[in-house]
This record gives C-alpha cells, sequence and structure tokens, in this order.
C-alpha cells in the first residue's frame, strides 16, 4: 500500500529571539524528504502565549508550501487542535490550494484534512497589552500604497512591514521610506531542496495562500511593537472568482479574499488576541478606485511596481526592470491608472506604452474578457479594465492611437457606454474594520475619491 504522509515535526525558536526554524517531512511511498524553512524578524520576540500561538499557526500556514509536493493523503503535527480550528484550517486548504488543485487537476476528495486531538498545548499563559497602533504589510504595490496613505491620514500611528523570500523585497522597501514610516524587514528562507524537487515529474507546482503567510507574519511583527493592528491592502475585486473547478469555485486570490478576512480575524480574536485585529485598510474600493486614489501620490511614480514577477522565489527569474512585458499585472495596472494620469505620466511610472504593443494582443483580450479566461492573476476584472479604458480614450490624447486601443475599439470595448466609471467609484459594504477606527476610516475613504 502506498504511504503519503506529511508531518508537522515542530519549530524552533533560536536563543536570540530573531530566528524560527519551522522543520517538516514529507513520505512519499518508500522516500522520506525533511525541510527546514527559516524566517528571521528584525526584532526580538517576545516570550508571551500570543508569540508561540503564532508561531504554531505560522508553522502550520508555511507547511502548505512543503505539503503540495506530494499532495499527500495524510496531515501529522503535534499540536492539541479543537473541532473548530480544525475546521479552519480545512477551509484555508481547500480554498487556498484551490488554484493550485485546478492547475494540476486534483481533486478536493485526496486533499489531507485536520481533525480535533490531543497533544502540544501552550506553556506559556503571560498576555501582552496592545495599544491603537498599526503595522501595513508593505508590497511595493500602489494598493499597499493607498492603504498606507489612508491610516496616516486618520492618524493611527504606522509602521510597515514586508516578508522578503529569497531577499526579494523588490520596490517594497523603497516605498516604506517614500510612506516615511519605520519598515520591518522579515526574511523569509524556503528550504532549496523544495525548489529541486519541484523539477521532478511526480511532484506538483503551483500557487499556495500566501497572503495568510502575510497576515501571520504582520501580527509577530505587532505583538513585537505591542500593535493592535494588523493592516494589509485587498481591494474588493479580490473576493470573486475567476474559475470553475469540479463544481466548486475558484479564486486565485482567496487568501486576499474576504472570505479570508473574516476567518483570519475571527481566528486571531479567538486563539491570539482579543485586541489583535486583522483587516484590509481598502476592502470596500474596487480596483479603479484604488487607481484613482493612487493617482495623487505622484512621490511614488518613480518608485512602486505592481507587478508581481519582482517576488518570484527564483532569482533568475525576476525581471530586472520595475515592469515587465510578460507580466499581466503590467498591462492591468497601466490600463487602470491610464484613465486617471495623462501619457507622459504613463511613461514616466512604466518607461514605456504597454498599450502600444502588438505582441500583448491576445494578453489583452484575455484580460478584458473577450478571449479565453483571465489570467490567474491579481488583475483587474474585465468590468473594471472596460471602464479604465473607456475613460483613457475620453482623456484624449496620443494614448488613443496606440496599436491596443484601436483594437479596443474594433472589439467594441470601446465606445457607445454611458459612464462606467462612477459605479466603481462607489464604496462595497464589505469591510471588516475595527469599530474604533471604521466610522472614521469609510468617511475619509469617501472624502478623497469625491
Amino acid at each position: 500500500m502506498d504511504q503519503s504522509t506529511f508531518v508537522y515535526e515542530s519549530y524552533k525558536l533560536h536563543a536570540n529571539r530573531l530566528q524560527v526554524d519551522f522543520i517538516y517531512t514529507t513520505i512519499k511511498n518508500s522516500e522520506s524528504f525533511s525541510f527546514t524553512e527559516t524566517y528571521i524578524f528584525n526584532s526580538k520576540l517576545p516570550e508571551c502565549l500570543q508569540t508561540h500561538r503564532l508561531l504554531r499557526m505560522l508553522h502550520i500556514a508555511s507547511g502548505i508550501s512543503y505539503y503540495k509536493l506530494f499532495f499527500n493523503a495524510d496531515i501529522e503535527h503535534p499540536y492539541a487542535m479543537s473541532t473548530k480550528e480544525s475546521t479552519f484550517w480545512n477551509s484555508v486548504f481547500l480554498n487556498g490550494l484551490g488554484e493550485f488543485m485546478y492547475v494540476n487537476n486534483l481533486s478536493a476528495e485526496v486533499l489531507a484534512t485536520f481533525g480535533p486531538q490531543e497533544g502540544r498545548a501552550d506553556q506559556n499563559t503571560e498576555r501582552i497589552t496592545l495599544t491603537p497602533r498599526a503595522v501595513l504589510g508593505i508590497g511595493g504595490g500602489k494598493d499597499s500604497i493607498v492603504a498606507g496613505e489612508l491610516i496616516k491620514l486618520i492618524g493611527v500611528p504606522l509602521e510597515g512591514f514586508i516578508l522578503a523570500t529569497g531577499n526579494a523585497t523588490a520596490q517594497a522597501a523603497l516605498v516604506g521610506k517614500t510612506m516615511h514610516v519605520p519598515t520591518h524587514i522579515v526574511q523569509r528562507t524556503i528550504d532549496p531542496l523544495l525548489i529541486q524537487l519541484q523539477s521532478r515529474n511526480d511532484t506538483y507546482k503551483g500557487h499556495i495562500p500566501v497572503s495568510l503567510l502575510f497576515a501571520i507574519t504582520g501580527a509577530l511583527v505587532a505583538i513585537c511593537q505591542s500593535s493592535s493592528y494588523v493592516i494589509v491592502a485587498n481591494e474588493s475585486s479580490a473576493s470573486i472568482p475567476r474559475v470553475q473547478h469540479n463544481g466548486s469555485a475558484v479564486n486565485h486570490q482567496w487568501s486576499k479574499s474576504f472570505e479570508a478576512e473574516t476567518l483570519i480575524q475571527g481566528y486571531f480574536k479567538e486563539y491570539i488576541h482579543d485586541d489583535l485585529t486583522y483587516f484590509s485598510a481598502i476592502r470596500p474600493m474596487s480596483s479603479v478606485a484604488v487607481a484613482k486614489m493612487f493617482s495623487k501620490y505622484k512621490q511614488y511614480f518613480n518608485v512602486f511596481t505592481s507587478d508581481n514577477f519582482g517576488f518570484r522565489i527564483e532569482a533568475s527569474k525576476r525581471p530586472s526592470q520595475r515592469w515587465s512585458e510578460e507580466s499581466p499585472k503590467t498591462l492591468s495596472s497601466y490600463i487602470l491608472l491610464a484613465a486617471w494620469l495623462q501619457q507622459n505620466q504613463l511613461l514616466e511610472i512604466f518607461g514605456e506604452d504597454f498599450l502600444n504593443k502588438p505582441s500583448l494582443q491576445a494578453l489583452f483580450l484575455s484580460l478584458m474578457g473577450k478571449a479565453g479566461q483571465q489570467p490567474l492573476d491579481c488583475v483587474g476584472t474585465p468590468q473594471e479594465l472596460t471602464a479604465s479604458l473607456n475613460r483613457a480614450y475620453e482623456l484624449g490624447g496620443d494614448i488613443t492611437n496606440s496599436y491596443l486601443m484601436k483594437l479596443a475599439k474594433e472589439q467594441g470595448i470601446i465606445g457607445n457606454t454611458s459612464d462606467l466609471v462612477e459605479p466603481l467609484l462607489t464604496l462595497s459594504t464589505e469591510q471588516a474594520f475595527p469599530q474604533t477606527i471604521s466610522n472614521v476610516l469609510q468617511a475619509k475613504i469617501a472624502e478623497e475619491l469625491s
């Protein structure tokens, strides 16, 4: 009988209280492989209940990268776990690996599951006090910039954090510097054996719920700073599934969705600290609204990037420039910003006119929902991109003569439309803001968009 088991062994917090090692073993038939993933913080992790519960959580979440190699049938771990907590982790695995199962044509029926069990419990019961301060996840793109500027505008003390995998900080550190906030870099090192094994024919590659890692890392930084708010920048369209697989909706961005946000927020409240609140500061906003607000922040034009390829694990596969032609997010960002910026400003940001590239025709039609499915990436919806393209055309100028703009007119994407943008500037009712700042934050968003 085939053996297929993934084992969460343990985590080790080093004596310097800066480095944490997460240790795993995967067993596939007669083979066994051990992995160690390392996180290095720039502030000492305090000795308290919250630290160890978050490290336990991060141990489980980071293990998903190694679990998916063989998509093991069974999971073993040493931790005491209730039925309610096991339900949380089963939801994370099922939804967070939805795209992975779709791309690899795997069935959720063979996905390993968690269940209630006795096991290792927390020994330290010391509880720290948190104050109404915020730490913001900075990814280097326009979303986290808008979130940071909003939090500064409502007067909440703010610090940033960057989760750097394999030294891939891309533009995030420059964004933090431009934002004028103290920025904490957390270094994540993936076991190189993972990369080696991914070259085998009997292993799987694919997307993991990486935003969960950002959430937990941000919570650890918040605990170090005695801050009560862990803030990310996920807008409303991150909740929209893009494809179907075996009768279920698949969302590439599930760990950025409102469903995931509320699950993580609830987990933090119940198991970590009742004063610790995880939320997205831009959740009610569409990508169009984010682009409009970002267009005011000219100080970031030369430092930000929304190109995810800059965060690839393997350094050799990262682009040398801020924007790469093959990245769907580059073209999506160009279209979204074209609705609010002049051509010279777009060229200042991107260095070239991405709407005037015939080589991007197939990608363009895919993004606009005119050919095949949209890329499995964090891009604007066809509705958002169509509205933005129409507004850019109405602004006039050289952009109206670009190759892809002419193609859009031929395809009926542009023309004979009423105002498509205005409805996308209306705020969604979905948000999980802390009650202490909810009203003032919603009012500030509305004011900045007016």
